[in-house]
């Protein structure tokens, strides 16, 4: 891992300045986590190595320090997975990081989240509708922080600058190295046509509820020996 990624500006057209809490992600600071971590990371080739990183939420990019200077790598996907400190794991997969919640030997699932950097860009004209003319007249030119800026001292410090940063987070199964969205009708047809009626009655009797944690590990642990067969 050893290019530095590449300085640019993106503008961004901003219609408010929201207030920022502390620790939440901006254009300064849109990172996942409050500040870089002490983490492994493995690659699909069997090599392993160990830095201070953060999840970029433009590209949801891994990125790490050295020194104080913010570096990445072209070849995201050829890491297979991080392990933070606290244990807290993310798998790589369809270009995303994906926090795993829940694993077995035939699937995981999990959550990714991204910057919703639509949404900061959206500006509302009358009657809810976009306005050009509006856009045109508030375009602004926002530094965003390692991209243009791979100062992590800076943009520590200067974080609250931003402006808030709005946030796309979803829930997902992982199988067969890929990504699958955690609803019925996407997961029921990955199994034999002979096992789908009981996964209905399974669903019912237990109450999954697909946007839980709690849910999301019920329908693990079916489907991984019926996944196994």
């Amino acid at each position: 891992m050893k290019k530095l990624l590449l300085a640019g500006f993106l503008g961004l057209s901003a219609l408010l300045t929201p207030t920022v809490h502390a620790g939440e992600p901006t254009t300064i600071w849109p990172y996942l986590f409050d500040d870089f971590t002490e983490a492994t990371y493995y690659f699909r080739s069997g090599e392993k190595g160990s830095a201070r990183v953060n999840i970029h939420l433009l590209r949801n990019d891994l990125h790490y320090l050295n020194g104080s200077q913010i570096y990445t790598t072209n070849g995201q996907n050829e890491i297979a997975r991080i392990v933070l400190a606290d244990s807290t794991q993310f798998v790589r997969c369809e270009d995303k990081f994906v926090q795993v919640l829940g694993e077995t030997p035939q699937a995981l699932f999990g959550r990714w989240t991204n910057g919703d950097f639509d949404r900061l860009l959206q500006n509302k004209g009358a009657y809810g509708t976009s306005s050009s003319t509006s856009a045109t007249n508030k375009l602004s030119s926002l530094q965003i922080g390692g991209i243009s800026n791979l100062n992590y001292d800076l943009i520590r410090v200067e974080r609250e600058n931003g402006q808030t940063l709005p946030l796309t987070s979803k829930m997902c199964f992982v199988i067969g190295g890929q990504m699958y969205n955690a609803n019925k009708r996407t997961i029921s047809k990955l199994l034999p046509e002979s096992k789908q009626k009981e996964f209905n009655a399974f669903l019912k009797a237990n109450k999954v509820k697909w946007n839980k944690v709690e849910g999301l590990q019920k329908v693990l642990d079916y489907i991984s020996p019926l996944l196994a067969e």
